[in-house]
């Protein structure tokens, strides 16, 4: 319709341009030598109305060297142009929808053709590719990671990491003990306190307890024993406990302290004082001095006349002392005056397959030997006699090694055979001997088991 329209304006244009041109050639030049229908001058736009979408404008051409009004024209209004625009009511976030308003507008005036509301899609998230690592993670625990949205701080993406697992290093192996097996260590390189610890083979068998020597661990008292423990080189954890010699009311008595002195015709006292328990004290009679006299001395042991060892019969007293000569070491016994008197010490000295015999007197001024005898057999049967005089050519040196492997071979289970004689006066370093105490007793049984 509006072309209809369009073409009628202009062939009625086109009808009033043809009329005023014939007029023009009609009318006779004037002055400046324009005619009505040639002009001369230029032709331009004298004034003009421009077109709205819907109303036409126009247009007014003169000659610019007479003035005078060439045309009028009209200028066609070309229609509304119509397209959308939109305006944001609700802007979307990353997670909710929008609201925009869609108009149908002419885009050359304020005319609006239609108006509807329409849904934005909600943005979605903008992370960035990096994250952030707000909790590390270990061998064996997990950690997290973060990354927050660029459109809104608020939005959060945590995800975790998988644990590490163990970064082991190389194993250290212990090797087996007396009682434990071998065990291997390793230990993770990312955190030193993940130890892996596996075992192999058995204990170590082959060396099994390797004890050092006993030492006192406890002192005995008057009513109880002590104790002494050894501790295994292989192992300081491993000890052993035993109780010592001294059984309970066993007192250990000091050498004594007259009350009243004997004299060579009458007998005094001798007040002793356990070592153990100052409070423990005992009072003995002893008899008048001795003068001179041929005594004998043995070291501590069976004696010949209550065994069947010795293979003759004999009444004697004299004793025999069997020892074990396996273990380095000093083993001590006690020397015996007169089947009665606990005189002195004998010590046995074995270092590296030797043997040294030694003596000590408990009160030497008291004491002049007569007669020094003492050797070593491998059985109290060996003597063919017993007493000193007769065995002079067996007789050992005092401090004296001799080899053990050159004399007895193998046999380590030996016989001490020590038998003196000397002159000596009863003292109160001097005291008698129990012979059938509990102490002295199972000394006996240890010394018969080791008889070959």
């Amino acid at each position: 319709m509006k072309n209809g329209r369009f073409i009628c304006k202009v062939v009625l244009f086109t009808a009033v341009l043809a009329l005023l041109l014939s007029l023009a050639a009609i009318a006779s030049a004037d002055g400046n030598g324009c005619t009505s229908i040639n002009h001369i001058g230029p032709i331009y736009i004298a004034s003009r109305q421009d077109p709205t979408c819907t109303v036409d404008g126009w247009q007014i051409k003169k000659c610019q060297n007479c003035g005078e009004t060439i045309a009028t024209e009209p200028i066609i209004a070309q229609g509304h142009r119509i397209g959308e625009v939109s305006n944001v009511i609700t802007p979307a976030t990353c997670t909710t929808k929008g609201q925009k308003q869609v108009l149908s507008k002419c885009s050359v005036c304020s005319y609006v053709e239609s108006s509807r509301m329409e849904d934005i899609n909600p943005l979605g998230h903008d992370y960035p590719d990096t994250w952030t690592i707000t909790k590390q993670p270990t061998c064996e625990g997990s950690g997290t990671k973060q990354r927050v949205c660029r459109r809104n701080s608020t939005h959060v993406e945590t995800e975790t990491i998988d644990p590490l697992g163990h970064l082991w290093g190389a194993g250290v192996t212990t090797p087996a003990t007396c009682i434990a097996p071998a065990t291997t260590t390793r230990i993770c390189q990312r955190d030193s306190s993940h130890k892996d610890i596996t075992t192999s083979g058995s204990p170590d068998t082959a060396n099994g307890h390797v004890w050092g020597d006993w030492k006192v661990s406890k002192k005995p008292t008057c009513t109880t024993p002590g104790q002494e423990t050894r501790v295994c080189k292989l192992s300081s954890a491993h000890t052993q406990t035993r109780d010592t010699s001294i059984e309970p009311d066993a007192h250990v008595w000091d050498n004594g302290t007259y009350i009243v002195k004997p004299t060579t015709t009458s007998g005094g006292e001798i007040k002793y004082v356990c070592e153990l328990n100052s409070n423990h004290t005992k009072t003995v009679k002893v008899g008048p001095l001795a003068r001179g006299g041929n005594n004998t001395i043995c070291a501590f042991g069976p004696r010949l006349r209550d065994t069947n060892l010795y293979p003759y019969n004999t009444d004697d007293w004299y004793m025999f002392t069997p020892f074990d000569a396996s273990q380095n070491g000093v083993q001590t016994f006690e020397l015996i005056a007169s089947n009665k008197y606990i005189v002195g010490t004998v010590t046995l000295t074995i270092q590296d397959g030797s043997l040294k015999v030694d003596y000590t007197l408990k009160d030497p001024g008291n004491f002049k030997i007569n007669l020094e005898f003492f050797t070593v057999l491998n059985r109290i049967n060996d003597l063919t006699d017993y007493e000193p005089e007769n065995l002079m050519h067996l007789a050992m040196n005092k401090g004296q090694f001799i080899n053990l492997q050159e004399k007895f071979g193998d046999d380590t289970n030996l016989v001490l055979y020590f038998c003196s004689r000397c002159n000596f006066t009863y003292s109160n370093k001097i005291s008698e001997m129990n012979y059938e105490s509990t102490t002295h007793q199972r000394l006996l049984q240890n010394m018969l088991a080791l008889m070959d």
